[in-house]
C-alpha cells in the first residue's frame, strides 16, 4: 500500500495478474489506464476478496486508456484481475 499526498492510497499494477488490492470495507476512488495492454486486454474490478462475486466493472485496456472515476464502496474488500499486462494505477480510501 502506498499513501498519496490527498490521503487516498495507490497500488501499480503493470503484469497479467489477479491482486487482492484491499481485504476488507474500502471505497475504490479510480481505476487509471497509464499504458493500454496486448491482445484482449481488461481490467475486471471485483467488490470481493477473490477474482468472483460481485463485479464492478469491465475496463477494455487494450483500446482505451485514461482514467475511469468510481467512488465506489467496496463492502467485502477489493480485487483486480489484469490480462494483456496493462499499466494501471489504483486509488482507494478506507471509509
Amino acid at each position: 500500500m502506498n499513501l498519496a499526498q490527498n490521503g487516498n492510497s495507490y497500488r501499480n499494477i503493470t503484469t497479467s495478474t489477479t491482486t487482492v488490492v484491499f481485504a476488507s470495507t474500502v471505497v475504490l476512488n479510480t481505476v487509471t489506464v497509464n499504458t493500454k495492454g496486448t491482445v484482449a486486454s481488461a481490467v475486471v474490478i471485483y467488490d470481493n476478496t477473490a477474482a468472483s462475486g460481485t463485479k464492478i466493472a469491465t475496463i477494455d485496456s487494450l483500446n482505451h486508456a485514461g482514467t475511469y472515476i468510481f467512488e465506489a464502496v467496496c463492502l467485502t474488500g477489493l480485487t483486480i484481475v489484469t490480462t494483456g499486462a496493462p499499466d494501471i494505477t489504483v486509488t482507494y480510501r478506507v471509509p
